[in-house]
């Protein structure tokens, strides 16, 4: 683990499960403290209680990344525990599968809302604490394979993750003077719930077999490409995207 991790305060949203989970545990095991964030509350503070297993002070959160007043709410949380943040991982995301024709204007914005908005809403919060802060700063963004190629019944999730990549890149022109970077991991199929509400068992099944590697990924395959950016090893990165996904897309 990178040593250069040891103290850091990191807050992660979407931690209640799945990726988002593994990547605070990963911090955690780093030796950050750790704020686990998730709309699920029970979920978060069971992440936290994992995490301090590893050593190190962690919290968990309840928070609605779409909503304004509840991510102030988690940041003021994060500020009142450790007067400071050093990465964010804004991993919170969902996607109900339905095609364009029965795409509802609730779902469109629900989507939009925690996808978009709430990666918007979090790193302007977290870019507000790190500026002053003159110590420099990571913001890692999760996005997706659906951000580069056609994703059918996603087109929704589809323009969120391609409107993340592109915030991303904006974010991390402003930040650089600051010595903030701002990255994308974009992982492929993985063996977490999200799949799962749009794929049977042996549709993932296939899926796998057809990797080049041979598996989806797992949720700790995350984690690596994770410590690399935010460790000293990724301070010269910014605006760029790491694909974790087998091999089953190659820009």
């Amino acid at each position: 683990m990178p040593a250069d991790l040891e103290g850091k305060i990191a807050l992660v949203t979407g931690a209640a499960r799945g990726i988002g989970r593994a990547l605070a545990l990963g911090l955690a095991e780093a030796g950050c403290a750790v704020a686990a964030a998730d709309i699920n509350q029970a979920g978060a503070e069971e992440t936290a209680e994992l995490a301090r297993g590893r050593g190190v002070e962690a919290i968990g959160l309840p928070v609605d990344v779409a909503q304004t007043a509840s991510v102030e709410a988690m940041f003021e949380a994060v500020l009142g525990r450790w007067s400071g943040l050093d990465i964010l991982v804004n991993d919170a995301g969902i996607f109900p599968r339905v095609s364009v024709m029965e795409i509802d204007d609730a779902t469109w914005d629900q989507v939009i809302g925690v996808n978009l908005r709430g990666t918007f809403l979090c790193s302007r919060a977290a870019a507000r604490v790190m500026v002053p802060q003159g110590r420099g700063g990571r913001i890692v963004n999760m996005v997706s394979r659906a951000a580069f190629t056609p994703y059918p019944r996603g087109a929704h999730y589809a323009a969120s993750k391609a409107g993340v990549l592109a915030f991303t890149r904006s974010l991390a022109i402003e930040l650089a003077p600051h010595r903030i970077t701002v990255n994308t991991l974009a992982p492929g199929a993985a063996n977490t719930a999200m799949p799962r509400g749009g794929s049977s068992e042996e549709q993932l099944a296939a899926t796998a077999r057809a990797n080049p590697l041979g598996r989806i990924a797992e949720p700790e395959d995350l984690v690596a490409p994770l410590l690399f950016l935010c460790a000293e090893s990724g301070a010269y990165m910014t605006g760029q995207t790491i694909h974790v996904n087998g091999g089953s897309f190659m820009p």
